[in-house]
């Protein structure tokens, strides 16, 4: 601890020397910590752990692969966020976690290229609801609109570059901040624009020249930014968007949603393996494609028919153990399936399972998260509602933490009905056993602990038709 000390004493006024090598350092400090520890990755891989000291103080000493630097994430428990760290580099990030990205400020030498990509970051958030105002537009008055946006941030690039030494990869990070989410409107556009008009989906929008004119800029195999979230967010929109045009042209089905279909997924694959050569984007991209279907369509031919398409263009693919897990996983929870027996702590802290809990009461699993203080406090009076009105159905509340004394504050603070919570004893292995993507998902079950549907959201008309079947 003592050396950390020194280390942050003289963090600033490290020797200009550290840019003739690979040697950086990046340190900062947590206001308001929700975890013990910060997590380095580069390359979404987790390279270091830096625990907190008495200060919530923390400091990691990085060797690049070359000075020119790398892109880098750092999380803290439950966010994360970009820094880029050249040659030389000695940053400190200041970030409080009850207002994580828009605390989050720079120091140190190297910092103002990092201020420069959160700015963008919440500039991009910020825009969000202009940019969907701008859906409605016709495509001439959208490009205007959206370029000039990005030319004030391109104006704000070129006084970077200016003023501030910056390496090859740092100036294509920095600049990918604000091309990528341009190009992510424009592939986004048809479909919000048709939407929006109500218009037929299957006839395409009559695009001015040049609207699509930035695709000649993709770089498909961009090494340094494959796990760069403007630039992964942009691909997916675009691989969106050039599937859908396929499954139009040749699937020439009457469908409501091509876009939810098993073939237009398979043409989303097979778009990607054609295009996509660096397999580090390639395998990420392959494994977005996967849960996204996957947790749309729990048809189980429809299923084989899309893992067997991915093994066969992607079989050594890094995520197959995870892909080929959230297939069986969704197997496992299909209509008529008996619920997994996963485990669970009740309020007393004994170990039970979930086949245990719904065992000869028809049941309602829901979840909730320590995290999530305004969809807890929302989905647990939601469901207090529902009790009363459904009195003979069994109301299960899985806590998707681990803090046992949190979770026990959490129940006594809301009233909770004590009986009827409990804590997942493996946070991960009940989210991914349960499939549990979104938090206002709800999972019923009879009283034979056969799985009704486990599938559903807790506002949708088909949970309540359920609902009332089993009451």
């Amino acid at each position: 601890m003592r050396n950390l000390l020194i280390a942050f004493l003289v963090l600033p006024f490290i020797s200009c020397d550290n840019s003739k090598n690979t040697i950086a350092y990046f340190g900062g400090e947590v206001i308001n910590p929700r975890d013990s520890v910060v997590i380095l990755y580069r390359d979404d891989e987790p390279i270091d752990t830096a625990q907190l000291n008495s200060e919530n103080r923390f400091l990691f000493r990085i060797k690049l692969r070359d000075k020119k630097g790398d892109l880098f994430k750092f999380r803290h428990f439950p966010e994360h966020q970009y820094v880029f760290i050249q040659g030389g580099d000695s940053v400190l990030a200041r970030v409080n976690t009850l207002n994580f990205d828009e605390s989050l400020v720079f120091s140190g030498k190297g910092a103002e290229k990092n201020n420069f990509l959160i700015e963008m970051y919440l500039l991009d958030e910020d825009e969000q609801k202009l940019i969907y105002s701008y859906y409605n537009l016709e495509p001439v008055h959208f490009s205007r609109k959206i370029d000039s946006l990005r030319q004030m941030k391109m104006e704000q690039y070129e006084h970077l570059i200016v003023t501030q030494r910056l390496s090859g990869p740092a100036k294509n990070v920095a600049r990918a901040s604000i091309d990528y989410p341009n190009y992510r409107y424009r592939e986004f556009y048809p479909y919000m624009y048709k939407k929006l008009k109500n218009t037929d989906r299957k006839k395409p929008v009559n695009m001015p020249e040049g609207f699509y004119a930035f695709r000649d800029n993709v770089n498909y195999n961009d090494k340094e930014l494959r796990f760069y979230k403007p630039y992964f967010d942009f691909m997916v929109y675009h691989f969106n968007g050039l599937a859908y045009s396929k499954c139009v042209d040749e699937c020439p089905r009457k469908e409501d949603s091509n876009e939810n279909s098993v073939h237009y997924y398979i043409h989303k694959l097979k778009l990607i393996d054609n295009k996509v050569d660096e397999k580090g984007l390639k395998d990420y991209l392959f494994r977005n494609t996967a849960y996204t279907y996957y947790l749309e369509d729990q048809d189980e031919a429809n299923n084989k028919l899309f893992m067997d398409k991915f093994l066969e263009l992607d079989g050594d693919n890094k995520y197959l153990d995870e892909v080929q897990s959230l297939y069986t996983n969704i197997r496992n929870l299909q209509k008529g399936a008996h619920v997994p027996s996963l485990q669970l702590v009740d309020i007393s802290g004994h170990h039970t399972n979930l086949d245990d809990v719904c065992h000869n009461k028809n049941t309602v699993v829901y979840f909730w998260t320590l995290f999530q203080k305004g969809h807890s406090k929302y989905i647990n009076k939601y469901i207090m509602a529902l009790q009363k009105e459904y009195p003979a159905v069994n109301f299960v509340g899985i806590c998707l933490n681990e803090n046992y004394e949190d979770w026990i504050e959490t129940i006594a603070i809301n009233n909770l009905r004590k009986e009827q919570q409990y804590l997942s004893l493996k946070r991960d292995k009940i989210s991914k056993g349960l499939t549990v993507n979104n938090l206002n998902k709800v999972i019923l079950v009879d009283n034979k602990s056969t799985i009704i549907n486990a599938f559903t959201y807790i506002q949708s008309p088909e949970f309540h038709d359920i609902l009332r079947s089993m009451n």
